[in-house]
C-alpha cells in the first residue's frame, strides 16, 4: 500500500465545547479568575488542558503565557520576562529589573484583581517562580500553573512559599465515550468507535492521531469511515504510536 498522505483533523469548536473536560476545565477557570490566589491546572500529556485554557484566556482576555524550557530560562530570565511584559503591554522593557517592575505595575492598576495563565509551567525555575509568587502576595494578582499532571505539585514541593499561596487546583479528565460519540459518533460504526476509545483512553491528542490516519486510510481506500472495521484499526495503527 503506498504511503498515506495524513492531515491532522481538525475539530468543530462549538462541538469540542460540549465535552465533559472541556465543561469541567471552563468550570474551574471561572471560579480560579478573580480569587486572588495561586491555582494548578494539570492533567497528563495530550489531554486537553491547553486547549481548554487558552480557549477561555481568549474569551476573558487573560494573557496566556507558555514557559520556555528551563535551561533557557536559566540562562536568560531577563529576555523570558521582558517578553511577558511585551506581550501584556506592548511596550518593550529595557531591562530585567525594568520588565519586573512594568509586571507589578500592570498588575496593580487593573480595576478588577488581575489574572495571568503560565502554560507548561513545570519549566519554571525557583527564581521564576518567586517572581510571580511575590506578584501575587503585593498585588493580588491571580497565578495559574498549567502543567503536566504530578510534575506542578513536583515543582511547588521544592518551594512550600509558593506552594502554600496554591489554594486550588484541578486535574482535567480524559474524554469520556459519550464525548467521543458526540465527536465521531457520526464517522464511525459503533464497534470501530469503541476499539478507538479503549486504544485512545479519551487521551484528545492520541485520539486526533488515530482518527487523521483513519481518515487517510479510507481517503485512500475510496471508502465510507463509517464502513472502517476494528481490523482496518488495527492495520493503520500497527505501526503508529499511540502511547509510549
Amino acid at each position: 500500500m503506498r504511503r498515506l498522505m495524513v492531515n491532522p483533523v481538525t475539530y468543530d469548536e462549538a462541538k469540542l465545547r460540549e465535552t465533559q473536560p472541556y465543561k469541567a476545565t471552563w468550570a474551574f477557570l471561572r471560579e480560579v479568575v478573580g480569587s486572588r490566589c495561586m491555582a494548578v491546572l494539570e492533567g497528563e500529556p495530550g489531554v486537553g488542558k491547553t486547549f481548554g485554557a487558552l480557549s477561555f484566556a481568549r474569551k476573558h482576555n487573560i494573557p496566556f503565557i507558555t514557559v520556555v524550557e528551563r535551561v533557557i530560562l536559566e540562562k536568560s530570565p531577563s529576555r523570558f520576562f521582558r517578553t511577558i511584559v511585551t506581550e501584556i503591554t506592548g511596550r518593550q522593557p529595557a531591562s530585567l529589573w525594568d520588565a519586573l517592575e512594568a509586571l507589578e505595575l500592570w498588575a496593580g492598576n487593573g480595576n478588577a484583581p488581575r489574572t495571568i495563565f503560565l502554560d507548561e509551567a513545570q519549566w519554571l525555575t525557583g527564581k521564576a517562580l518567586d517572581v510571580f509568587r511575590r506578584l501575587h502576595d503585593f498585588t493580588g494578582a491571580t497565578i495559574l500553573l498549567i502543567g503536566h499532571e504530578g510534575e506542578i505539585v513536583k515543582l511547588l514541593s521544592r518551594y512550600p512559599q509558593a506552594r502554600d499561596r496554591v489554594a486550588m487546583r484541578f486535574v482535567v479528565p480524559p474524554l469520556s465515550f459519550p464525548d467521543l460519540e458526540l465527536l465521531h459518533g457520526a464517522d464511525f460504526n459503533a464497534e470501530l468507535l469503541q476499539a478507538i476509545y479503549d486504544l485512545t483512553q479519551g487521551n484528545f491528542r492520541r485520539l486526533q492521531r488515530v482518527v487523521s490516519h483513519l481518515f487517510a486510510y479510507a481517503a485512500a481506500r475510496k471508502k465510507p469511515t463509517t464502513e472502517l472495521t476494528v481490523q482496518d484499526l488495527r492495520f493503520v495503527t500497527k505501526n503508529l504510536v499511540v502511547e509510549w
